[in-house]
């Protein structure tokens, strides 16, 4: 078969009427480098300098789809950033053996796979916001996905497309995968990825700098730039006249059936890690993991009915489960709206349900690293955008509010001062910080739920101020002064006093002031920071 590959080489390179010694590499792209001479196959001829990319048929190459010739300059910033659109570039996502010069290959392939892997990883982050960073990724993931957008605006590439990776799957990733793990090894050097086993993790580092830099806007303006220079690489900038030498295979019409990238793409859950593609419904999802018939399945509102949330009950070994789950709404989900809209100017609320989503399930797993009580994810459903939790038995803090006697409402205040004191010190602010938030569980562990509005943005005082103020709700006003003197200590022993002050910035009054009528909010703010000792 080296034999066969040098001849191929010496054709080519006899036909094109190149010298030797401004050729860099030669190297036949197909699975004929795995072994099969009847299959389709390009030859790719590197030359020294900048020269442009041709593409052209050799009427004595038989099975040669295209004879492609470029500038190692040009072949180089293709594999950097796709300056060609991946025209020349993408032929290092087949299988290939090289005739001469395979050292310069192998470095251009690792450095192409890398911007491949780039560009994929992006766009996961900017569809899963927050949550991507709990993705658990195989290098195959990156490797489809080229490869189904590549098949889908390409066609001249199809034909080699199905014959490695339809046709000959597993000898084509034998030789095509070792670059994806030299390249995402790199990526791990550099704290891009994390490596978990035999997957691959975008880290909190680089999902938090390219959510700040990014935008879905971006993602669909960066494709279609990509299209753009393909096609301009691989046609205008072609001489026409061997262009037309090329007939036209009906074949390459038809899309090429390829693997599911998401296939290779898993979430972390307590339940173990879940397929990214495995969506279930309210009732699929206890069906599929825990085997109970549909029938025996009871769901219901929690709380309002304007509530977005569900607790699914069942039987399990001889008792009864419960599971809760929350569907996010968009512009529908009127109580994010209507929060919006009042709080302009003091706190901003993240409305895109997808963004919330993310915001939760990337948290929940932050805060139980840092070895915080909340309720674990057992499934995701991204695209109905439904999370299901591990239910909490307890009581929330509003109803500890309504029925604790005075002697326990200090002991209850310092605890949460003292929680959510400790949760800032980690740089967490909850977003919406209301009684509700936080569990108390019949072990005395305290849980916090329901961030969806968590973030990293500093509004320490906002959440602080929120707590003080719904708590007063649930409080009669002979008991104010036990519970929030509670929540002042807590937070003064492990977190900053001086919050305590922020919080009550008259902004804040103006916002959450209608939780507390018909109380004077002056008032309000005054005893808050007599107990303060300001």
């Amino acid at each position: 078969m080296e034999g066969s590959f040098n001849d191929v080489a010496e054709l080519v390179l006899s036909c094109l009427g190149a010298e030797s010694a401004s050729v860099k590499s030669v190297s036949i792209h197909g699975a004929i480098a795995l072994g099969y001479e009847n299959e389709p196959y390009h030859v790719l001829v590197v030359l020294e300098g900048d020269a442009p990319p041709r593409f052209q048929r050799i009427k004595e190459c038989v099975q040669a789809d295209l004879v492609i010739t470029v500038g190692e300059e040009n072949l180089e910033g293709d594999c950097a950033d796709e300056r060609l659109g991946g025209a020349i570039a993408s032929l290092l996502l087949f299988p290939y053996k090289t005739a001469l010069g395979d050292q310069a290959l192998d470095a251009a392939e690792v450095k192409y796979k890398r911007h491949v892997i780039l560009e994929s990883l992006q766009n996961l982050i900017l569809d899963y916001r927050l949550a991507s960073s709990h993705l658990l990724i195989r290098a195959e993931y990156f490797l489809f996905d080229k490869l189904r957008k590549l098949s889908a605006i390409h066609l001249p590439v199809r034909r080699l497309v199905k014959s490695c990776f339809h046709d000959h799957l597993s000898g084509s990733l034998k030789l095509v995968l070792p670059g994806f793990e030299r390249a995402l090894g790199d990526l791990v050097s550099q704290g891009i990825l994390v490596r978990r086993g035999e997957r691959y993790s975008p880290s909190e580092e680089y999902v938090l700098s390219t959510l700040s830099k990014s935008s879905a806007f971006l993602k669909i303006s960066r494709e279609l730039e990509h299209s753009f220079k393909l096609y301009l690489s691989a046609s205008l900038s072609s001489p026409i006249e061997p262009l037309r030498g090329l007939t036209l295979d009906p074949m390459i019409l038809r899309p090429v059936k390829l693997p599911e990238p998401s296939r290779y793409v898993e979430r972390e859950t307590g339940l173990g890690p879940q397929p990214l593609y495995v969506e279930l419904g309210l009732r699929d999802f206890v069906e599929t993991f825990y085997g109970v018939e549909p029938e025996k399945i009871r769901i219901r509102r929690a709380a309002s009915a304007l509530n977005s949330a569900y607790i699914i009950e069942f039987p399990t070994d001889g008792s009864r489960m419960r599971i809760f789950a929350k569907k996010y709404l968009n512009w529908t989900d009127f109580k994010w709206v209507a929060a919006w809209l009042w709080a302009i100017g003091v706190k901003n609320f993240s409305l895109l349900a997808s963004i919330r989503m993310g915001n939760e399930i990337y948290f929940v797993n932050k805060l139980m690293e840092l070895g915080f009580n909340t309720a674990e994810i057992l499934h995701v459903n991204w695209s109905g955008r439904i999370l299901f939790q591990k239910f909490i038995e307890g009581i929330d803090l509003a109803r500890v509010l309504r029925s604790s006697l005075d002697e326990a409402l200090a002991t209850r205040g310092r605890e949460i001062g003292a929680l959510l004191a400790r949760l800032h010190e980690n740089g967490i602010c909850l977003g919406d910080c209301n009684p509700s938030s936080f569990i108390f569980a019949a072990d005395s562990r305290i849980y916090i739920v329901d961030l969806e509005q968590c973030s990293y943005d500093d509004s320490y005082a906002w959440d602080l101020a929120e707590l003080l103020y719904y708590s007063a709700r649930y409080l009669k006003p002979e008991q104010e002064d036990l519970f929030f003197s509670g929540v002042i200590e807590g937070y003064a022993e492990v977190g900053n006093i001086k919050v305590v002050e922020e919080a009550m910035d008259p902004k804040y009054a103006r916002v959450l002031a209608p939780l507390i009528l018909p109380r004077n909010p002056s008032e309000f703010r005054e005893k808050i920071m007599r107990l303060a000792g300001r």
